[in-house]
């Protein structure tokens, strides 16, 4: 029985309220209700008067939106193989995803918060090439972690036996080997994506569907996907050393990058839900970044306010700003 066009627009605005509602709370509840953030207020009040401090924070706001202006223009890479999408409508599309993936476990509504912007009438090959796009930015951090992790053994480890320097060589070849596997595994997926199809039942026709749309893809494409993510990484790396300098921790920016990249390196491993992903991410960041310094209950309040500002700078204001076009977030269709 097909519903009435009334019944629809009804349910439509419904969940987008609802999204809406579901959004502002989670800031509230994770930025005003919460004690680091009262006593981050304080601090920044204190400092805000030492121009060096502004010019940084203000720096790391510059950043955010290169940082999802080069999302936006990625996805629009991939989403134009199965509608063509302006620019400023993808970066329209990908902020409402941000709105989305605030209250979903591991982020997954982003995926669906940019599809149903869109007037597909198969919106699951929108998603498909946007979990392509999320894959390219996992694989980002784990190139990056992984590298990290062969200078972060070195640095903070203190074995000197020769046996040890075997086992290291040995962890540095399988490291390095499953970099070049994992980016020729991405940039092939369209050829391998070939071979999935004589795996499946040729009567099921949506799935090979599915299959062809990640098989249309160019590699070209996606090596620009993967530059793109990597260059992505590179700029809110640079925004987290750059708060946590904010916060008076002097450190090198070498040693603040393999830091950062394990920190990113183990959050990404950490299956999390929204209400306590901002926590793990400041224990996970006090424990690694605080390794550079001696005295680590010193440094670890001034960690935790470069985490929570990260956060609100990346996340926190591209969500309210997504909600000003919660109004294209269109879940049932006419035609549906």
């Amino acid at each position: 029985m097909e519903l009435s066009a009334k019944v629809k627009k009804s349910f439509n605005i419904g969940l987008r309220i609802l999204v809406a509602f579901l959004a502002f709370l989670f800031i509230y509840r994770q930025v005003f209700q919460s004690g680091d953030f009262i006593y981050l207020s304080q601090r920044i009040a204190v400092k805000f008067g030492d121009f060096s401090f502004r010019a940084r924070v203000l720096a790391a706001l510059l950043l955010m939106p290169l940082n999802w202006g080069l999302e936006a223009y990625k996805w629009q890479l991939l989403i134009g193989y199965v509608e063509k999408v302006k620019y400023y409508d993808a970066v329209r599309s990908v902020l409402t995803g941000i709105s989305m993936s605030l209250f979903t476990p591991n982020r997954v509504g982003e995926f669906f918060g940019r599809v149903f912007t869109l007037k597909l009438n198969d919106p699951f090959k929108g998603v498909l090439l946007t979990i392509a796009g999320s894959i390219s930015q996992l694989m980002a951090t784990l190139l990056f972690g992984m590298l990290s992790l062969l200078f972060f053994i070195r640095t903070y480890t203190a074995y000197t036996e020769l046996w040890f320097s075997y086992l290291y060589a040995g962890i540095v070849m399988f490291v390095l080997l499953l970099c070049v596997l994992m980016v020729m595994l991405f940039l092939r997926a369209p050829l391998l994506s070939a071979g999935v199809h004589s795996l499946i039942r040729p009567g099921w026709k949506r799935i090979h569907e599915y299959i062809s749309v990640l098989q249309a893809v160019r590699r070209s494409t996606l090596l620009k996907v993967l530059l793109l993510s990597l260059s992505r990484y590179m700029i809110f790396s640079t925004q987290f050393y750059i708060l946590l300098t904010t916060f008076d921790l002097d450190i090198p920016f070498p040693d603040a990058f393999i830091l950062i990249s394990m920190t990113y390196f183990v959050v990404t491993a950490i299956p999390t839900v929204a209400l306590i992903d901002l926590g793990i991410r400041g224990s996970v960041a006090i424990y690694f970044i605080s390794m550079y310094f001696p005295d680590k209950s010193f440094v670890a309040t001034s960690i935790l306010y470069a985490t929570t500002l990260i956060w609100i700078i990346n996340l926190a204001f591209p969500a309210l700003l997504g909600l000003l076009f919660i109004n294209r977030f269109t879940v049932i269709r006419k035609g549906s």
